[in-house]
Parts: structure tokens; sequence; C-alpha cells
């Protein structure tokens, strides 16, 4: 499976996606609504959770267009979350240019978020299956439960593995295992097939979130679309950082502990060396590797919990999402140092 075929299925979600935006263009009067409905149409992103959605009805011998809208209404949901996430976080920049609470305000966009929330529902309902709404609504709730338990820990003294991945799993995975079970379920499979993947979206979205925390110290904004050391900056406490308080010298530790505190001064420290010494730390205590290393057990999980369905073009599709993730931050960590 090589990365051409892939994407294609970006590019066909895309247009399928457009489609429905530029009708929603063509009933929206209101120019910042404007605005963002397009910001939303033409920033695009890696679109994995409506890929994984459609494939997913695909690999237990179903059609992607019976779960196309559904696959839709749940990128709609993920980019509600990162609109609310930006305001949350302070960030200014998404995909390469200005966040939406950077160009209209943080009141403006709590609209935005709520306005594409509210075209998720819509393109939900087509689907014409209770069960799927009510899935997928559950997913919207697990999401916001995760970003509140998110901001919960940064003020916790003590962060655990355990509390990070409880984060993870429903901040991030939720809506993977959503997208793959209501791919499952539209596509007819059976409950063996519907549990296998969702169990395979729950993997790989623990593993997109512990990846994507790589990337917050290891990536370069000309190519992630987002600021370097965010996390740290907001004071998160990521695997790596939980890790490395853990397995650090006691003067690494209390310099960790210091940057993190909310406390801090403002303009008491300049930002970029700071993070320049914490991704030296994060190195000399193990966390990168760490990291690295779970987040590939948990695409190797995903991986197996596939290998029971028939042979596809879809399972092989999907199969590659999880191999090219590891791929992926393999490359920007070999990069960085």
């Amino acid at each position: 499976m090589k990365a051409m075929p892939f994407q294609e299925e970006v590019q066909y979600f895309n247009r399928k996606f457009s489609e429905v935006i530029e009708q929603k263009l063509q009933e929206c009067h209101n120019e910042v609504l404007y605005g963002a409905l397009s910001y939303i149409k033409d920033t695009g992103g890696k679109r994995l959770r409506p890929i994984i959605c459609y494939l997913s009805a695909e690999a237990v011998g179903g059609s992607r267009e019976k779960a196309l809208s559904t696959a839709i209404a749940i990128e709609l949901i993920h980019n509600a979350s990162l609109v609310h996430d930006d305001i949350i976080d302070d960030n200014y920049i998404r995909r390469k240019i200005p966040s939406n609470p950077a160009m209209y305000g943080e009141k403006t966009a709590v609209i935005i978020g709520d306005l594409l929330l509210g075209l998720s529902c819509e393109m939900l309902a087509r689907c014409e299956m209770p069960e799927v709404v009510s899935l997928v609504s559950n997913a919207i709730s697990d999401t916001a439960m995760g970003e509140y338990l998110e901001f919960k820990l940064r003020n916790l003294e003590e962060a655990t593995e355990q509390s990070y991945m409880e984060v993870a799993e429903l901040k991030t995975a939720a809506t993977f295992m959503a997208s793959t079970e209501a791919g499952a379920m539209l596509g007819g499979g059976n409950e063996v097939e519907i549990d296998n993947l969702r169990n395979y979206g729950k993997s790989l979205g623990i593993a997109y979130q512990i990846q994507d925390d790589i990337l917050d110290i290891c990536g370069e904004t000309e190519k992630t679309g987002k600021p370097v050391g965010l996390d740290i900056k907001n004071g998160e406490r990521t695997l790596l950082v939980i890790h490395a308080l853990n397995h650090s010298e006691y003067p690494e530790k209390e310099y960790i502990k210091a940057i993190l505190s909310q406390d801090r001064e403002p303009g008491s420290f300049d930002i970029d060396i700071d993070i320049d010494r914490v991704r030296r730390i994060l190195v000399n205590s193990g966390s990168i590797d760490y990291a690295l290393r779970l987040s590939e057990r948990f695409v190797r999980t995903a991986i197996n919990c596939i290998a029971e369905l028939e042979d596809s073009e879809a399972k092989q599709k999907l199969q590659f999402i999880a191999d090219f993730s590891v791929e992926r931050i393999n490359n920007y960590v070999s990069n960085a140092f």
C-alpha cells in the first residue's frame, strides 16, 4: 500500500466535504460565519477520522456512501473541538495560518465552534440510524470531558501516566473509536467486526495523541502548522513530561516543575531558550524514546485488532494509516536532532 492511494482518499473526502460546505456557504449571509466555513473547507488537515469511518464501512463489506454523511459529521465535530482548543490554549496558529480566535476573537470563535457542532448534528441525522447518532453524540460528550480533565491536570502537582491515558482516551481516542465503530455499523458489520474496528480506533487514537505530544517538542511550525512548545507553555502534563519528572535528576526535575508552574511571572523567561532546554532534558531522560515506543505499541495493537477482517483494499488502507503514523513521527524526531 503506497502513500499515493491514501492521498487519493484525502482528495476524495475533501471533494465531498467541500460540496457540503459550499451548500452552506450559499445559504450563509453573515460575513464572519462565511469566513469560518471557508476556513475549514480550505485549510484541510489529515482528515483521518472521516477516512477511517468510511473505510471501516468498506472493510466489513459495506458502502462508503452509506457512511459518508457520518464521516463528514465527525470531521465537523473535530474542527469544532479544534476551535475550542485554540481558545483554551491561547493558540494563534492552526494549520500554518491564524487560528479562528486569532482572526475573529475568542467570543466569536466560541460561536463558530457551536456553529460547526450544529452542522455536524444536521449531517449526522442523515445516517438514519439512531444507534449511530447516539454513538457519535456520546463521543462529543467524551471529548468535552477529556478537555476538562486535561485542563484539570495542569493544576496537579503529581500527574500520573494513568491519568494521562484517561485524558487521551476521552479527548482524542473517543472520536477515532466513534469513527470506526459507526462506519462498521453503517457497513453492516457483525458484532465481532464492529468490536475489532472500535478497538482499532481506540488504539490508533491514543497513539496519535502521544505522537502529537512528541510533535509539540520535536516538530517544526513550518511543517506541523502549530507553534512548537505550546504544551509546555500551557503547563500541559503530557506523557513526555510525566516520564521526565520520574526519570530526571533533581535539578532538571525542578526546572521542569518551575516552567510548568502556573504561578510563574509573565515574561520571566525566554520561551525559545526554555523549550530547547526542556527538549534536552526529555532526550537525556529517555522520555522521547519512551513515548515513541509506547505509541508504536498502540499502533501494533491497532493493526492486530483488524487482522481477522477479510482481506480488502479498505483493510490495507487502514493498516497503512496505522503504519504511516509510526513512519511520520520517527521522521520528525530523527530530523529534530
